[in-house]
């Protein structure tokens, strides 16, 4: 490797160990949840938390795979694979959906048993909490009670700013049968729960069978990628066969040819991820 790759590593090393100091020190600062309405900011900081060991690895991918090729498309495209082969190569995302949606299941047929035990909403809505609540919506179920015992907000916002925490379509058909219950302050809302919770467990068994049937994409998806990290250990070994990427040239083919994998993966991950629902719960009063 020649001075000036040495130089472009130093470099590279440099900022990208700089953007992992200031993540971990993102990371580092601990605040307590106001009871008010979420910003955005929580949502980026729980991301930087969750995923500040996989930001880390990136870092050092790219910085080793520099050090070893001197092609900087190389030490980004490395940076890059670390952050998203994981999320590409497993189902989590559809399996973390699948038990949310079950805990949401489980935690509304409790709620229902609540309310035919004669409590009212808000009384039911604080007892949930203290239950064993599953740990998917743990943290939404917490703020809920909280909101409504401790700072006393209305019902009906604090059910808008739970379905904004819970951020999926099913989370808001629940929290809008409860803010109807909070209106309305009528009989049957614990038979209504219940059909809801035999809708939400319906759909739990569908998406079951769906994601079983996509995680052959995936599994083609892993072949692919197996193939293309064998060929490029190869390539890498093989100093003479690799030598013209390490050209001005050849840096802009290797980019267009990651470019055209990454686009080519990306569609297949598509074919084998869920859609996502749109919510209709999004007004939340923010700004009052």
């Amino acid at each position: 490797m020649n001075t000036s790759a040495l130089l472009i590593g130093l470099s590279i090393s440099g900022v990208l160990g700089g953007v992992a100091c200031i993540v971990m020190g993102v990371i580092g600062q601990g605040t307590d949840e106001p009871v008010r309405p979420p910003s955005r900011w929580p949502a980026v900081h729980k991301f930087l938390i969750a995923r500040h060991r996989l930001i880390l690895g990136s870092v050092a991918a790219a910085v080793t795979v520099l050090g070893l090729t001197g092609w900087p498309v190389a030490a980004c495209t490395a940076a890059v694979a670390v952050l998203a082969l994981p999320r590409v190569l497993t189902g989590r995302t559809a399996v973390q959906q699948i038990r949310k949606l079950e805990a949401l299941e489980l935690w509304t047929r409790r709620l229902a048993d609540l309310l035919v035990a004669g409590r009212a909403l808000e009384q039911a809505l604080e007892q949930s909490a203290a239950r064993n609540v599953p740990p998917e919506i743990a943290g939404p179920v917490s703020s809920l009670a909280r909101r409504l015992r401790v700072a006393r907000m209305p019902t009906e916002e604090a059910l808008r700013l739970f379905a904004d925490e819970l951020d999926d379509p099913v989370g808001d058909r629940i929290a809008a049968a409860l803010i109807l219950v909070a209106r309305r302050r009528g009989k049957g809302a614990s038979a209504v729960l219940h059909q809801l919770a035999e809708l939400v467990a319906r759909d739990v068994s569908d998406r079951r069978e769906v994601e079983a049937a996509r995680a052959e994409h995936r599994t083609t998806v892993r072949w692919i990628i197996g193939i293309v990290v064998a060929f490029t250990a190869i390539a890498v070994i093989q100093r003479s066969y690799a030598a013209p990427f390490g050209t001005p040239i050849g840096q802009t083919v290797l980019a267009v040819v990651v470019a055209f994998y990454g686009a080519a993966l990306s569609w297949l991950h598509r074919l084998g991820s869920a859609a996502v629902g749109h919510r209709f719960l999004t007004d939340t009063g923010r700004g009052r």
